[in-house]
């Protein structure tokens, strides 16, 4: 296991018996820290619960039939003393009770208790005590209100159970428990470091082949859904590169052929001016003429590969302005003039006067001019271009069509491809560099413009593009 997959496995182990640490931290304050006071504040909230209902029990003159049950359920002693006259007393204690039993504590030690009670008329009188004689610390609490005009005083005494021996039976379970929840988190912990830790594991081998280019493997799925989620996307992305590697092969073995096969003819022309044709200046015209060709296509070429990759640059500027598509179109066409005369290719153009489009008229230029070339590089037996225009779906659609051989559906999606050819014995009579519908695509996707074929084997093809109507 190397560093990378231990600290992963080791991160999530510690985090766990952390989290199961202050767990534990936690239930020793509080079972242990803080029992006492809980039980002593919970034992008072208790007691005042019963001082209330005194006191409404006495406006509402139902002494006897409503504090009995509530003196009973809270296991204390009440004493109401009206003037120095008690009224009602209730013990639910027996012995433990301090107010039924307080001349065995200090002979005065009721009438001292009332007194001070009375001294603190409207607020409450809480103390506890540790008399002799009884086991267990005892509570009093005492109000003295004014209840009709008369001054009613009553007194709630409630035993405190000592918690120092339920403490010390925790602190020993704690113990115990401690140790078997600890030994059992550790391994819990472990186990679920594990398994979160051997899905990563896999990725980073995975990850280890890419490094490594080598692409024979699938990132597995996993049962959770978020490492599915990130071995579905790096399977995407192998694909992809997979992809790329490919095109990077065709890429090269193109680019070679296609500089490869100029440069052997001029250096060929060169020799023969060289050897043989200085002499004879017919000779030596056809040569150069061969030689300036050669020249001519190789400017090209790295043309449109400066093309491609300006189109390809995130911060391509776009000069969107109105477009009159007629006279656009007609201009494009007019750059085919030297097709129109040696090749004998007819244009019909089709296209609505009032049409106006707001696009970067010499990008989008540049689809059409591409469209329109591999057009005449497939044309039909008609030797007729169409170009359309209309409106389509809140668009200006722009149509231009062929009646060549067609394309098959298989190779459709790979038309926009970087040097791919439909055929792959082409022949350099073809004009073009192989790149043109890659730069057209490059373009569309720049503007935003839904762009597309749509042939058929036999009968010809039709790419168009969708533009902004102003």
């Amino acid at each position: 296991m190397n560093t990378k997959q231990r600290g992963l496995l080791v991160t999530i182990w510690q985090s766990l018996m952390l989290l199961t640490i202050a767990i534990l931290v936690m239930l020793w304050v509080l079972q242990i820290v803080f029992l006492t006071p809980y039980y002593r504040n919970m034992k008072i909230n208790d007691v005042r619960g019963v001082s209330f209902a005194i006191e409404q029990a006495f406006i509402n003159n139902t002494l006897n039939e409503s504090l009995v049950p509530i003196v009973v359920n809270n296991n204390v002693c009440v004493t109401v003393i009206k003037e120095n006259t008690q009224v009602f007393f209730m013990d639910a204690l027996g012995v433990n009770c301090m107010i039924n039993r307080s001349s065995q504590i200090e002979p005065n030690f009721i009438d001292n208790v009332v007194r001070d009670v009375r001294i603190l008329t409207g607020t409450e009188f809480l103390r506890t005590y540790n008399p002799i004689g009884y086991e267990r610390e005892m509570l009093i609490m005492g109000r003295n209100v004014l209840v009709n005009n008369e001054n009613i005083t009553y007194l709630v005494n409630s035993p405190l159970d000592s918690t120092e021996s339920t403490i010390v039976i925790l602190r020993d379970q704690f113990v115990y428990v401690t140790i078997a929840v600890f030994i059992l988190s550790s391994l819990v912990a472990f186990w679920i470091a594990s398994l979160l830790s051997k899905p990563v594991v896999e990725m980073v081998k995975g990850a280890n082949k890419f490094a490594s280019m080598d692409f024979k493997f699938d990132f597995q799925p996993t049962p959770y859904q978020e490492f599915n989620e990130l071995a579905q996307a790096l399977n995407f992305a192998k694909e992809q590169l997979l992809s790329i590697d490919q095109l990077r092969k065709d890429m090269i073995a193109n680019v070679s052929h296609d500089i490869k096969t100029p440069l052997t003819t001029i250096k060929a022309y060169t020799e023969l001016l060289q050897e043989f044709s200085k002499e004879n200046p017919q000779k030596r015209k056809e040569h150069l003429a061969i030689i300036h060709k050669e020249v001519n296509h190789l400017a090209l070429l790295v043309s449109d590969m400066l093309l491609l990759t300006q189109y390809d640059s995130p911060n391509l500027i776009i000069n969107l302005k109105p477009v009159h598509v007629k006279s656009w179109i007609e201009y494009i066409v007019s750059l085919f003039e030297h097709s129109i005369t040696t090749l004998g290719v007819e244009f019909v153009i089709n296209v609505d006067e009032a049409l106006i489009v707001m696009i970067d008229e010499i990008k989008v230029g540049q689809v059409l001019f591409n469209f329109i070339n591999n057009a005449i590089n497939h044309v039909g037996d008609d030797n007729q271009v169409i170009i359309n225009a209309y409106k389509r779906k809140g668009k200006i659609r722009v149509e231009v069509e062929d009646h060549g051989t067609g394309i098959l559906s298989d190779e459709l999606p790979n038309i926009w491809d970087r040097y791919y050819r439909i055929d792959k014995n082409f022949s350099r009579n073809q004009q073009g560099t192989g790149l043109g519908l890659s730069i057209a695509k490059s373009i569309c996707l720049a503007h935003k413009l839904r762009f597309g074929v749509n042939s058929t084997i036999g009968q010809g093809s039709v790419f168009f593009f969708d533009c902004e109507e102003e």
